[in-house]
């Protein structure tokens, strides 16, 4: 069996590194309208396009989207 690779996951999205919100990139959100922290759209690690919303981690480096709990953030 050949691995046959697809461009179905096109669309790339925002990801609050606080707080875990999301939205597409094309909705163009800067900042988490639920916790005002500054929106990502790519991996902080590698650079790799956030294309799945609900991703924890970066599916081409491992590395780690959200901040880790405490350091900094307002509650």
């Amino acid at each position: 069996m050949t691995h046959v690779q697809t461009h179905e996951k096109t669309e790339t999205y925002s990801l609050c590194p606080n707080c875990g919100n999301f939205a597409a990139k094309a909705e163009g959100h800067k900042f988490c309208v639920l916790c005002g922290t500054k929106m990502i759209d790519q991996c902080p690690q590698c650079g790799e396009p956030i294309r799945t919303p609900t991703a924890k981690f970066c599916p081409k480096c491992g590395g780690k989207y959200q901040k880790v709990i405490g350091d900094g953030a307002q509650g």
